[in-house]
C-alpha cells in the first residue's frame, strides 16, 4: 500500500513549487541565488561540450518556469503586509517579459 508523502517529508523543489517555501525564502534563495548558480553550471556544460550559446536555454527556459510558479504560488500563500506578495509578482511578470524580449530579439 502506498503512503502518502507527508508535506513535511517533502524535499525543497516540492515544497517550492507548491508555494510551502516562505516568499523572501523562494525569491531571494532560489528565485535570485540559486538562479546565479544554474545560469553559471548551465553556462560550464554548454561551453565544456562546446555546444552553441543558445543551447543554454534548453536549461534556462524551465528554470524561469519553474522559479515563476514557485515564486508566485508562495506570493499567494504570503500572510504578511500584501504588498511584499505584489511587489514580488510585479518583479516576476517584468523578469519573464523582459527575458522573453531578449530571447526574441537575441539580446542576452
Amino acid at each position: 500500500m502506498a503512503r502518502k508523502k507527508s508535506a513535511k517529508n517533502s524535499n525543497l523543489f516540492v515544497a517550492f513549487w507548491n508555494g510551502d517555501v516562505s516568499l523572501v525564502k523562494s525569491y531571494w534563495l532560489i528565485g535570485v541565488l540559486l538562479t546565479i548558480g544554474v545560469v553559471l553550471v548551465a553556462t560550464f556544460l554548454v561551453i565544456a561540450v562546446g555546444l552553441p550559446y543558445e543551447a543554454m536555454f534548453g536549461i534556462y527556459i524551465p528554470w524561469v518556469i519553474y522559479i515563476t510558479v514557485g515564486i508566485w504560488r508562495s506570493a499567494d500563500k504570503y500572510k504578511g503586509p500584501k504588498y511584499w506578495a505584489i511587489l514580488a509578482k510585479i518583479a516576476m511578470v517584468i523578469g519573464v517579459l523582459l527575458n522573453f524580449k531578449d530571447l526574441l530579439t537575441g539580446n542576452y
